[in-house]
């Protein structure tokens, strides 16, 4: 009986080979499992650091090419005021320097803000960005072969001085070889068709995609319902860039016009904006023929550029939610600038090597006042004459800005304005590999539409603009950055 208890003991204190292993295979899923927990932690902390720095350089970006924009302004605001001078001083060399000298400045000014602009972007650790690079190199090419060419003995984009497009496109190819990290995406260029038409509307391709019905009822309605072919849509537009005194990257909304200074100013008034910038002056002295009364040419803010502020009030088109209202003299639209950052985030998580991408937009503008008797006036409130008047410079919401609907370094977006576009009103074909036809070929598709007219039919009391986002020209959450 002893011996047979010790035997039942022995048993008891052996382990199996069969509980062994799985017990070695339960600790090797185990320690495999947290080394899958460990990769996607480290993959996280890697995604929300890089989404940190693509923000930072973004942000950056935007305010350094906004600040060059100010600066710009303040620039060509005392050029005006020095014309005045060498007028009185008699001194024609001196305003034909100064004319011209404005005019390069309207180009040169905002290209020095895209240079700085990639300088802040790198300076945040970001990198080139390839597509964004060769889309400026296409573009400085299209410059140097298309503007300076002439049909009938005139040329096909006026300059706004001698050699002024292949300076400018000397300018863009510089740019272009430092390589660009932070694209601007509220370009305007010359070649481009007009915004305006419903198929340059990214918000509508994004409608598409997700099945967005309620954009449809909101934005574009009965365009479920009417439209039939792809001949429904209107031809594109003509390109319409007003004039080409102004830059079409980071503009400053100015143009120069011919006209007696006295149209604008009295004497005793010029002279106190004189005194305001610091030059001595006396309305005596202005007081003379040669200041007053010829035709001179002088810049001033561009009336459908400089306007009231309309895109940041709540009861505008957009519904823009801000609190409170925007200060009188620093409501007005001008000058600002959109940049866009891309950056790749590498993984290291089994199954998920494929690089992840974060794209983040900023927008800035400069801004400033003039000084009256009256208080604090908008940086264009004399006569629309340029000034010296800008002193600081923000951020802005992206949805606030001009252009920011252009999505002009968004490589995909422009190759399928420029190139995707016309083939499909005239055929109505389009490229399978590009997005924004692939969202086409499912419009095209009957039933889609009349799911979508379904949906309204009894779902459209659902609809509403949404209070932080959503709008009609972004098509997502664009109310910050």
């Amino acid at each position: 009986m002893k011996g047979s208890a010790c035997r039942h003991a022995a048993c008891r204190c052996r382990v199996s080979p069969r509980r062994a292993g799985q017990a070695v295979v339960f600790l090797l899923l185990t320690l495999t499992a947290l080394v899958f927990v460990l990769l996607f932690n480290v993959d996280l902390h890697r995604v929300i650091q890089r989404k940190s720095q693509t923000q930072n350089a973004g942000d950056a970006a935007a305010l350094a090419a906004a600040r060059w924009q100010g600066a710009s302004l303040n620039l060509v605001g005392e050029l005006n005021l020095m014309h005045a001078l060498a007028l009185a001083a008699r001194n024609p060399s001196a305003v034909d320097a100064i004319t011209n000298m404005q005019a390069r400045l309207c180009f040169t000014g905002p290209m020095t803000a895209l240079f700085a602009a990639q300088i802040a972007a790198k300076n945040n650790r970001m990198y080139v960005d390839d597509g964004m690079t060769a889309l400026l190199r296409e573009h400085a090419a299209t410059v140097r072969a298309r503007y300076a060419s002439s049909f009938d003995g005139a040329m096909f984009f006026n300059e706004p001085w001698p050699g002024a497009w292949v300076q400018y496109a000397d300018m863009l190819t510089r740019v272009a070889d430092a390589g660009i990290a932070a694209g601007p995406d509220n370009a305007r260029f010359f070649i481009d068709p007009d915004y305006g038409h419903p198929l340059m509307d990214k918000a509508f391709y994004e409608a598409v995609e997700g099945a967005n019905w309620c954009w449809f009822h909101i934005y574009s309605r009965g365009l479920l319902e009417e439209y039939d072919s792809f001949r429904y849509w209107p031809p594109l537009p003509d390109a319409d860039p007003g004039a080409y005194a102004d830059s079409e990257i980071f503009g400053l909304g100015l143009r120069p016009v011919t006209l007696p200074v006295k149209r604008l100013f009295s004497a005793s008034a010029l002279a106190e904006r004189l005194r305001d910038a610091g030059f001595t002056a006396d309305a005596a002295i202005l007081n003379v023929t040669n200041v007053m009364d010829p035709h001179e040419t002088w810049y001033v803010y561009d009336p459908g550029v400089w306007s009231a502020w309309s895109r940041i009030r709540p009861d505008g088109d957009d519904a823009f939610p801000v609190t409170g209202q925007v200060r009188p003299e620093y409501d007005t639209a001008g000058a600002d600038a959109v940049l866009r950052v891309n950056a790749k985030v590498g993984r290291i998580t089994p199954g998920m090597e494929t690089r992840g991408q974060v794209v983040w937009t900023a927008a800035a503008k400069p801004f400033g006042y003039l000084e009256s008797d009256s208080g604090r006036q908008r940086a264009d409130a004399a006569a629309g004459f340029v000034l010296p008047a800008f002193r600081n410079t923000r951020l802005i919401p992206v949805d606030a800005a001009s252009g920011a609907e252009h999505s002009s370094s968004d490589t995909e977006w422009v190759r399928h304005v420029r190139s995707h576009l016309r083939p499909y009103l005239e055929l109505g074909r389009c490229s399978a590999a590009c997005r924004y036809c692939q969202a086409l070929e499912i419009w095209e598709n009957a039933a889609f539409r009349q799911e979508g007219s379904e949906w309204l039919r009894h779902n459209s009391h659902l609809c509403r603009i949404p209070a932080g986002g959503g709008s009609r020209r972004g098509g997502g959450t664009r109310r910050g950055h």
